[in-house]
């Protein structure tokens, strides 16, 4: 069976301290098939030698899935080399893989192109970690709906594949760096979406990031997404929605503010309305703070919720007394879900072989008719398959396939359970 060629670009100047770990994410892809490029900005350090040693090392046949180039010349900047990455690209599918990002896993690549036909996709992408300067991560998931992007970038460059006949003719646009500046790749990206290509999301995390540099300058970064939404028209709704997104990111800088935020969605939400015995008010309450909650859907007293805002529920779904919600990362949950007594779902962790403890954040996800036991509890990353059971007192830290009974510490398979389901767990006792 034949697969695809993907080419992978780096686009490196002066990296010596982050290029090696990036070029090994890139060449210990399980994919059989991915050319790798190499674009050096003439660097004056050790990259050059980073780069050479590999290729001696790919050339005697160390990694067989790779081929590779580089070339090491001035350029006019980052943008200038990716352009000049994608000429040198020979591959079906383009990624981005800038020195300093990595992929997350060495079978992404391959998780990726195993998700069906791709033949009618021109833009395949996927979630993100970004790592944060105190060492800490979280996982980013990127948004479903590809309109999302008419509001701003919705996921990392480097986390999409891009398919290389229409990235050939959708280059990075040189003539708008110093109007744009860091935010071309966005441009860029927004042009395909303009142009009506087709994107496709996967659910797959495909590469960490490190959050520094001028590009997380927020309020620039708004003013450069509404350029290019706009495209340099004076277009009202864009316009409005770059006012009340410039409010949003210059009230969150305010301590008053961010004092406010957390007493009304952190201490009042679980010390007072987490205990009024009933359902509609404490229901308005939680959406008020930016929870969804789907029709017939149903919490008890007594949860505790860290992030409220990032949680997600579905229909006709049941969760009983006393449990803990950190969504820090996100939390979704879907229909027909029946939570027990005292369940913790924490997404997340810390690093324990980390000198300073550094944080690490993923979202958990729970399908539609799941059961979980009274004192379970789900760890980050997890996703509980549709129709599991989690049995009581499990702690659960990998994935939990479909219709499959977890159970014990660390939680495994311990049974299968039947597939037709339909039922709607309800509650019909009131003032819990």
């Amino acid at each position: 069976m034949t697969c695809d060629k993907i080419t992978v670009i780096t686009v490196v100047r002066n990296g010596e301290k982050t290029l090696e770990q990036t070029m090994l994410s890139v060449l210990n892809q399980t994919y059989a098939n991915v050319e790798y490029i190499v674009v050096d900005g003439a660097s004056t350090d050790g990259t050059l030698g980073i780069i050479k040693r590999y290729d001696e090392q790919i050339k005697s046949g160390a990694f067989p899935n790779i081929s590779f180039r580089w070339i090491s010349e001035p350029d006019a900047g980052v943008y200038d080399a990716m352009n000049r990455g994608i000429d040198l690209a020979t591959g079906e599918w383009i990624n981005f893989m800038n020195s300093g990002d990595y992929f997350t896993a060495n079978d992404v690549i391959e998780k990726i192109f195993a998700q069906g036909d791709f033949t009618a996709v021109d833009v395949a992408y996927g979630n993100s970690t970004v790592l944060n300067e105190d060492g800490s991560r979280f996982a980013i998931p990127a948004d479903d709906s590809v309109l999302a992007l008419r509001r701003g970038p919705t996921y990392r460059h480097g986390a999409s594949f891009v398919k290389a006949s229409v990235h050939k003719a959708f280059k990075f646009d040189l003539a708008k760096t110093k109007k744009l500046t860091y935010a071309l790749d966005f441009c860029c990206i927004f042009e395909l979406f303009a142009a009506g290509k087709t994107f496709r999301k996967v659910d797959v995390n495909v590469l960490v990031f490190a959050k520094d540099g001028i590009s997380n300058n927020l309020t620039r970064s708004l003013w450069y997404n509404y350029l290019i939404v706009s495209r340099g028209k004076s277009k009202v709704a864009p316009f409005l929605r770059y006012l009340r997104q410039l409010c949003t990111v210059t009230a969150r800088r305010s301590i008053v503010t961010k004092y406010a935020y957390y007493f009304f969605a952190l201490y009042v939400c679980n010390n007072i309305i987490a205990h009024i015995p009933a359902w509609r008010v404490r229901k308005f309450y939680y959406r008020l703070w930016g929870m969804k909650i789907g029709r017939k859907s149903l919490l008890n007293m007594s949860q505790y919720f860290f992030s409220v805002n990032k949680i997600s529920i579905g229909s006709n779904t049941h969760v009983n007394r006393g449990c803990f919600f950190d969504a820090r990362a996100g939390i979704a949950i879907g229909n027909n879900v029946s939570i027990s007594h005292r369940v913790t779902l924490m997404t997340g962790s810390h690093d324990a072989r980390s000198k300073t403890l550094t944080g690490d954040f993923r979202p958990i996800t729970i399908e539609d008719y799941v059961w979980i036991g009274v004192n379970a509890t789900i760890l980050k990353g997890v996703t509980v398959g549709r129709g599991a059971v989690v049995a009581a007192g499990a702690v659960v830290t990998k994935d939990v396939a479909p219709y499959t009974i977890a159970g014990g510490v660390p939680a495994k398979k311990i049974g299968d359970r039947r597939k037709d389901l339909e039922y709607a767990p309800a509650w019909g006792i009131p003032f819990v």
